[in-house]
């Protein structure tokens, strides 16, 4: 059963249903531009939640990685202080138990995205590693980390802490005569 029904645009067409109805038949354009202006208002906010999800998942994301950052940096001290304590302990039943709590530590921090930075024989690179100390070592080549002071750590691309380094630099070295400085540069 059809009925006759006035559309807000002033237009009269017949509906199939009463309470839904699919097309409007009319030939008036505001029905039409009606329509268009929900369409385009129902994608802006469908592009708006979109975007909003984006954002959350990046905050989310962020707040997560500072939370990691801060948490590692307070536990440094004790890795440090671990790491001091293998190299002065020499009970070998000591030194395996500490091993494994240091070793279940850095696991945890695996687990968490954060590694170790290596540092001894690699190429110097100041965005990983801190030089406080430079060395001779003819058999080495330039710019190598010779020796590891503190460990340095990272969380993905982002650096927790440096490594503390001393690098291989033999292309100068200072000469002191009569009070005097003077480089010599070496081949």
């Amino acid at each position: 059963m059809s009925k006759e029904h006035k559309c807000n645009c002033g237009c009269e067409h017949e509906h199939h249903n009463e309470h839904k109805h699919e097309t409007c038949n009319c030939n008036s354009n505001t029905c039409a531009s009606k329509e268009q202006e929900y369409l385009e208002l129902a994608q802006r906010i469908k592009a708006e939640f979109e975007n909003y999800k984006r954002r959350n998942a990046e905050i989310t994301s962020i707040s997560f990685n500072n939370g990691v950052v801060s948490t590692i940096t307070k536990l440094l001290p004790a890795i440090d202080s671990f790491n001091q304590a293998k190299a002065n302990i020499k009970d070998e039943d000591t030194l395996v138990g500490l091993n494994l709590i240091l070793n279940n530590i850095l696991t945890a921090f695996s687990e968490l995205g954060v590694e170790k930075i290596d540092a001894v024989g690699k190429e110097f690179d100041p965005n990983l590693h801190n030089a406080i100390l430079t060395g001779k070592d003819e058999t080495k080549p330039e710019g190598i980390v010779l020796e590891e002071y503190q460990q340095g750590f990272k969380l993905r691309d982002r650096v927790i802490r440096h490594s503390v380094v001393k690098i291989n630099k033999y292309w100068f070295f200072l000469m002191f005569s009569n009070k005097n400085i003077k480089f010599k540069y070496i081949n």
